[in-house]
């Protein structure tokens, strides 16, 4: 009966393609997602940015209405103030100048959250600004690190194509009722249907070995399979 070693030896380099042409297709499978990362941490960072924008229209939109305030209220003192000449009566001249106090009183409240507003705008124009800026530099960076990852992803493609190939020409060395067995047992199993033997246990699940497993595989004149996960043993 053939030792069957040499062949076995060979099926073991072929298994080191499968495992290459797993780790790289391993690596490739994960690039949706990791691109998708980069695009939600860059999408967090605009909206970031964007509420801060919104928070400086909305100080600008509130000092508006606060200047139209300030306005009718000007208005006001005025009005009264030009009323108080045409007064007929003590009581009605005491009544108008309480409106002016009135309308005065309200005017400096409103003048006061006039320059309060406009402090806080000053401090949100620069806190915008950086943030503009720090979005601008990291929406360059997130887009090169997309880049960078994509002609890294295209590499990857290439290189499982050439391994493929290599692959497909290395099997030829091997017999084809060999190579069927091996095939049906690298499904499900991590992609590896053959192992070595490591110290009397199998190294593809680490279980302990039967002597006459073990004698059998140092023999080589046929295939023989781990009780436990059905691994092809190899005795080196």
């Amino acid at each position: 009966m053939d030792n069957l070693r040499p062949e076995l030896k060979l099926l073991y380099e072929l298994q080191n393609y499968d495992i290459r042409i797993s780790d790289i297709r391993r690596k490739i499978s994960k690039a949706p997602s990791l691109v998708e990362e980069k695009k939600k941490s860059l999408e967090y960072k605009k909206t970031a940015t964007e509420t801060k924008k919104k928070n400086f229209v909305k100080l600008n939109s509130l000092r508006k209405e606060k200047e139209v305030s300030l306005d009718s209220k000007e208005k006001a003192i005025s009005a009264h103030s030009a009323g108080l000449n045409s007064a007929k009566s003590n009581d009605v001249y005491k009544a108008v100048l309480l409106k002016i106090e009135k309308a005065g009183s309200d005017k400096s409240v409103i003048e006061n959250e006039i320059l309060e507003l406009m402090d806080k705008i000053e401090k949100e124009s620069v806190i915008v600004k950086s943030a503009e800026d720090e979005l601008k530099e990291f929406e360059k960076i997130i887009k090169n690190e997309i880049k960078e990852f994509e002609n890294f992803i295209k590499k990857l493609e290439k290189e499982v194509t050439a391994v493929e190939k290599e692959r497909e020409e290395y099997k030829l060395k091997i017999s084809k009722p060999i190579l069927m067995q091996y095939e049906r047992l690298r499904d499900g199993r991590d992609g590896r249907g053959i192992c070595l033997i490591n110290n009397e246990s199998c190294g593809g699940c680490g279980m302990m070995l039967r002597p006459q497993l073990i004698n059998q595989a140092y023999k080589c004149h046929e295939l023989v399979f781990c009780d436990n996960c059905s691994r092809i043993l190899l005795q080196k």
